[in-house]
Parts: C-alpha cells; sequence; structure tokens
C-alpha cells in the first residue's frame, strides 16, 4: 500500500472519473495492486501494465505520461514528486489520450486534499512516514526510495546503527528530550506507545547516548549493530533488549555485541537439562550456590576476582563450587563443563 494513496482515496479518485471514462476505471498502489476499480473483479490483483508505468515514473530519466496494452491505459499519479500510484482506463487509446491530463488532475486532488487542509504538518508528516518506512524495509533500497529520503534531507545509503529506548511512559515528553540532544543526520521515531527508536549515523559521538541514558532512568536502552539496512540493526537491537532484560535485568543499557550468542542460543531445541541443573536454578535455597555459578561465568572462571566481588573466603568458594559440582554432576572448574552449565543458564533464563 501506498504511503500517500490510501483505499479511500483511490475509491473517491475511481467514482470521479466513472462519469467520463468510458468503459471502466480502476486505481493501483505504488506495487501495481488495484485497490479501487469501477469493477469489483479486478480488485486485489496485480496489473502488470501500471506496475511498469509506476517504475519507469520513478527513474531519473524522461517517461511516457500514459502506457498502453490493447484498449488498457495507465498513467502514473504523483504526490510532490513521488510517483505514489496509477490510474488504469479502458476504453479507445485516442479518446482516453484526451482524459489523461484530466485523470491526473483529478486523481493528484484527491491525494493532495488531506495535506492542503493542514499544510503546516505536511512535511512533519511526510518526514515520519518515511522514517517508519525505512525502520521496517526490509528489502533493498530503490532508486524512488532513496530520492524520497533525499528530498527529505535523508540519505539512507549511509550506515546507520538503531538504538531502541524501551519502556517510555510519555512518548511526548521523550520526543522533546530527545530533539534536544539529536545532531546533524540523526533521527527519531515512535515504534509504540512505550518504545522510542533512535537512528544514529556511523561515528556519531558516544556522548549522545551517555546523554540519553542519563535523561531516562527506568527505562531499557538496547543498541543496534552498524548496517547498510537499518531494519536489520533494529532487529538486532530487539534481540539484545529480549536477551538483556531477561540475563541481567538490574541493568539499563544492553549492548547488542553482549548478547549475540545468548540470542542464538535461544534458538537451540529439545536440549536436555538434568534435575540437578533445575534444582540449582529455580530451588530458593540454592540462591547462594547460583549466585557463585553466575559471578564464576562473569569472571571466566577467575577466582580471587569472584572472591573479591562477593566478599567471601576462599574456603567458602572452595565448598560452593563442589556442591554445584555434586549437584549438577558438572565441574565448573573445567572449562567444558562451566560452558556447559553457561549454556544452560543462558537457555533457563531466556525461557523465562
Amino acid at each position: 500500500m501506498s504511503v500517500y494513496l490510501s483505499v479511500a482515496q483511490a475509491q473517491n479518485i475511481v467514482f470521479e472519473l466513472m462519469e467520463i471514462v468510458p468503459k471502466g476505471v480502476s486505481v493501483a498502489d505504488e506495487n501495481g495492486c488495484i485497490i479501487a476499480s469501477s469493477s469489483a473483479a479486478f480488485l486485489g490483483k496485480s496489473s502488470r501494465l501500471a506496475k511498469e508505468c509506476i517504475e519507469q515514473a520513478g527513474q531519473l530519466q524522461s517517461y511516457n505520461e500514459r502506457h498502453y496494452e490493447g484498449n488498457t491505459t495507465a498513467t502514473p499519479l504523483f504526490f510532490r514528486d513521488i510517483c505514489v500510484g496509477a490510474i488504469i482506463m479502458t476504453g479507445d487509446p485516442e479518446r482516453i489520450k484526451r482524459l489523461t491530463s484530466i485523470a491526473k488532475a483529478v486523481g493528484e486532488s484527491v491525494i493532495c486534499q488531506p495535506y492542503f487542509n493542514n499544510p503546516d504538518q505536511t512535511s512533519y508528516v511526510m518526514y515520519f512516514e518515511y522514517l517508519t518506512e525505512w525502520l521496517n524495509n526490509t528489502e533493498e533500497y530503490t532508486l524512488p526510495f532513496i530520492r524520497r529520503g533525499v528530498r527529505l534531507g535523508i540519505d539512507v545509503t549511509q550506515p546507520y546503527y538503531t538504538v531502541v529506548l524501551d519502556g517510555i511512559w510519555n512518548p511526548v515528553s521523550a520526543q522533546k528530550a530527545v530533539e534536544r540532544i539529536l545532531t546533524g543526520p540523526n533521527y527519531y521515531l515512535c515504534h509504540n506507545n512505550s518504545c522510542l527508536v533512535l537512528i544514529l549515523q556511523e561515528g556519531t559521538d558516544e556522548s549522545v547516548l551517555r546523554q540519553v541514558a542519563a535523561l531516562f532512568h527506568d527505562i531499557k536502552i538496547a543498541v543496534g549493530s552498524v548496517e547498510t539496512s537499518l531494519n536489520r540493526s533494529f532487529v538486532v537491537a530487539q534481540n539484545a533488549l529480549f536477551a538483556g532484560k531477561r540475563l541481567h535485568p538490574q541493568k539499563n543499557i544492553y549492548d547488542y555485541r553482549d548478547y549475540e550468542f545468548a540470542y542464538a542460543l535461544s534458538k537451540i531445541q529439545d536440549l536436555k537439562v538434568k534435575k540437578g541443573v533445575l534444582e540449582l536454578f529455580e530451588q530458593p535455597q540454592h540462591a547462594d550456590l547460583l549466585q557463585t555459578l553466575e559471578m564464576y561465568i562473569q569472571e571466566s572462571g577467575n577466582s580471587a576476582e569472584v572472591i573479591h566481588k562477593l566478599f567471601i573466603h576462599r574456603n567458602t568458594l572452595k565448598y560452593r563450587l563442589d556442591k554445584i559440582q555434586e549437584l549438577t554432576g558438572k565441574n565448573p572448574r573445567s572449562f567444558q563443563d562451566l560452558f556447559y552449565l553457561y549454556v544452560l543458564y543462558v537457555l533457563y533464563r531466556l525461557s523465562k
């Protein structure tokens, strides 16, 4: 569906033109799919002629205003130099030729009407609609899409990364706060009522993230990878948010580099877990053992650091590691066994 051409608008165009078009009229969206027609049989069908017309209209070189195939003619519809669809008319080509200008004028006036009603909001609406489309675009960027961005001052050919701010309770205040921080070719948009997405160009000063973190103390922040596909960075940030909130709920910032492996582990299926391991993870009486295992994993088996950070005696650490081995059948002092326990621990936490 076109960003600027709704089904209701397409239907209005058809109603306006049915009085003057000899046989029939349809309106296709930017993908060449018919979304309104004087004949219900055409609804939802793809028009090759309309698609060719739209594709050529979006190219840099000159294009024909009309594309013919038998007694069917397709004419591109524009909104501010952007091809947003096409009118498909059936009838004598010579008569249709005389009606093309009228049909275009009618169609484009219908498309522009909502913006004429509130002209001050036109650029604002177009800007955020484009950012939303960019964030959700999973395909390779087309030339028309890139050109639309250039008109709005957005160069999508540059590498960007996303930062997801999750748990926003007042989106309006959050947007105003972010606006004061972001400079240069950096953007933001609301993903839903509680999530704000920052779009930052590669090389953006790290102080931006620190300022954002200082502004919002009660939210979770996930940082995605630098990508040529913004959607890919967004997915990576969401994965980091998913894993980080489950593995380290006490933290506020989750960098994708710290959670790529953990998220990949979450896709493992049917890994058998021994009863003793589940007891270690679930039973309250083993809280001290689990805390020790978590710290032992975090410090990569460095006993001195574990003793220092947990404020325990080395004999206490030895006792707890022995109890973990007794309960699980795995010796955390062994790299292979410690890795095994780490994998099971990650899977257990991510399943919650």
